[in-house]
């Protein structure tokens, strides 16, 4: 006689080939969903980074021509088609003391459009020698507004 157990056909254990290819489109579908935001995102934060960092820079030329360290006013220089700007000693960036320079750069995927490409800031009370909008973007826009009295907002 045999056993119950034995006349009985072995189940397999294992995924279908269907379950499988669901798996794999929703996991595809999701993953398609997510990047797009995601490169938004990576980008949003490009700009955001930039601007703050450039908004660090016209700071702190504007705090050295307060302070008139080595006796200079200080500033700022946009150099777009190399994709960096210089913090600066001196009246202008020409006349400028090029062994104290700062350069930094900045993403090729930020695109800057502003008033006026160099700010200099006048020693002891920091006034600004121009004052207008560096306007940053690429995912985001930023706005860094620089005025007569020397005051940098970013917006």
């Amino acid at each position: 006689m045999k056993s119950r157990a034995a006349s009985r056909p072995a189940v397999e254990r294992g995924f279908t080939l269907l379950e499988l290819l669901l798996t794999i489109a929703i996991g595809v579908a999701i993953f398609s969903l997510t990047v797009p935001t995601m490169i938004r995102f990576y980008r949003s934060q490009i700009v955001d980074d930039t601007a703050k960092n450039m908004v660090d820079s016209l700071r702190r030329a504007h705090q050295y021509s307060i302070a008139q360290v080595d006796g200079q006013s200080y500033g700022v220089k946009l150099l777009p088609l190399s994709n960096s700007y210089v913090l600066f000693q001196g009246s202008s960036y020409a006349l400028r003391n090029t062994v104290e320079d700062e350069i930094e750069s900045y993403p090729s995927i930020v695109t800057i459009d502003a008033t006026s490409t160099e700010v200099v800031f006048s020693r002891l009370h920091g006034t600004s020698t121009v004052s207008g909008t560096w306007t940053l973007s690429g995912g985001l826009t930023r706005s860094i507004i620089i005025s007569p009295q020397g005051t940098i907002d970013l917006q």
